[in-house]
């Protein structure tokens, strides 16, 4: 079957896309391997269903993928389907020119009414489309039904009832917070949420050079981030174990993407019945209710556009028999529209957006020069194992320098 028949198959209905050729495997390379055993029901649903089974493969932590892939862009020899990031470190990818555009990709998933056109840019880069959702999650606050339950809580409304409840949390033995440094990338968690629950418009200056890293917004922020630990409200951030952890009780709230809820379920809780989860209100309430939005992409090489079995794994992925497949496996969405929510906690966002006209941030990670993120990251895991003032002070002019070094050639 030729490229523009499965496409036009596509526009018909997406049971016809993996009608012809001889069966075959493919690959999806990743760095998440939290994901692997999920990624591996998924692609085993794919073979299942169409004949192309897809096979993950998990490399290493995210630094070192990043340089596994690039050197694979720079010796020609690219994996045909993998996973990424969005942010500059996409724009980066694609500069390489050999990403596959999926411009017929989007056209027939938006032809199906799988997938909102507004969405399509999200995942653009100048003229052209080059990913599909891995998948797309809001960043909100997991939370312990049953530790709010003994201190008689309720979902804060408001920012003054989140000081409150930690304050409530802790008086009663609890644990309020729980973050850890686990594989080094997750430094920037807190001091994304305070940053835009404080000062979203500072927040968006730090990505583009504009505001400093030792500006008294950022000073703020430390600042809480700070009180709170000197307070005990958060869990030891040296664990590695973070999403077992909380499932054993470590930590009545737990602030990370949605993706997170079937690793939760799978570590022994149920969502809606043992743990739910609130978007975080602003200090500000005349701001905007809003949430960071991940939307990892999948990608392919123009090598993987060449290859039949390939492109079939792909489409497989976002057509609504993939969603299900991935949403029963991991508990993700990929915003299909026809396919069913992975469970109740993103029903229950889904509608706490819609009720409160939530709007989207990009998250730290994806907004952040890619030149900065790992040396930024690691200033802010130092913090967390520190959380002094002192050490703040010490971070933002490690920061700042840096920034500035960047800012400066770019």
């Amino acid at each position: 079957m030729t490229f523009k028949t499965k496409i036009a198959a596509a526009v018909l209905g997406a049971g016809a896309l993996w009608a012809s050729g001889a069966a075959a495997d493919v690959e999806l390379v990743h760095d998440k391997g939290f994901w692997s055993e999920a990624l591996q029901e998924m692609g085993d649903a794919a073979g299942e269903m169409t004949g192309n089974r897809i096979i993950e493969t998990a490399y290493a932590n995210p630094e070192q993928y990043k340089a596994f892939i690039y050197t694979s862009a720079a010796s020609d020899d690219m994996p045909n389907m993998f996973t990424w990031w969005t942010g500059g470190v996409y724009e980066d990818l694609v500069d390489t020119g050999q990403i596959a555009p999926l411009d017929d990709v989007w056209d027939a998933m938006i032809a199906r009414g799988d997938f909102d056109a507004g969405l399509r840019d999200f995942y653009s880069v100048g003229d052209h489309v080059y990913g599909v959702p891995l998948h797309l999650s809001r960043w909100v606050a997991l939370y312990n039904k049953e530790h709010f339950k003994s201190v008689g809580l309720d979902e804060p409304q408001t920012w003054e009832d989140l000081v409150e409840d930690a304050a409530k949390l802790k008086a009663a033995g609890i644990t309020p917070f729980h973050a850890t440094t686990q594989d080094g990338w997750r430094g920037f968690i807190w001091f994304q949420e305070i940053m835009i629950r404080t000062n979203p418009e500072a927040y968006a200056g730090l990505h583009d050079g504009s505001v400093a890293y030792d500006s008294e917004p950022v000073r703020a922020a430390f600042e809480i981030w700070s009180d709170w630990y000197q307070k005990g409200y958060f869990t030891d951030p040296r664990s590695n174990d973070e999403v077992a952890d909380f499932a054993r009780g470590e930590g009545a709230i737990y602030l990370i993407g949605d993706w997170a809820v079937g690793l939760v379920e799978a570590a022994g809780m149920k969502s809606g019945e043992d743990f739910s989860a609130f978007i975080v209100p602003n200090m500000d309430p005349k701001l905007p209710s809003s949430t960071i939005l991940e939307g990892a992409p999948l990608v392919l090489s123009v090598a993987g556009m060449k290859d039949p079995d390939t492109l079939a794994g792909l489409e497989f992925f976002v057509s609504v028999d993939g969603a299900n497949a991935w949403a029963k496996a991991s508990g993700n969405s990929i915003g299909n529209a026809n396919a069913e929510a992975p469970n109740a906690i993103v029903e229950k966002i889904n509608a706490d957006v819609a009720e409160k006209g939530t709007i989207a941030i990009d998250r730290w990670w994806e907004a952040v020069p890619a030149e900065l993120q790992g040396e930024f990251v690691a200033e802010f895991n130092r913090f967390m194992l520190d959380p002094t003032m002192d050490t703040a002070e010490q971070v933002m002019s490690n920061l700042q320098s840096l920034n500035e070094e960047y800012w400066a050639e770019n």
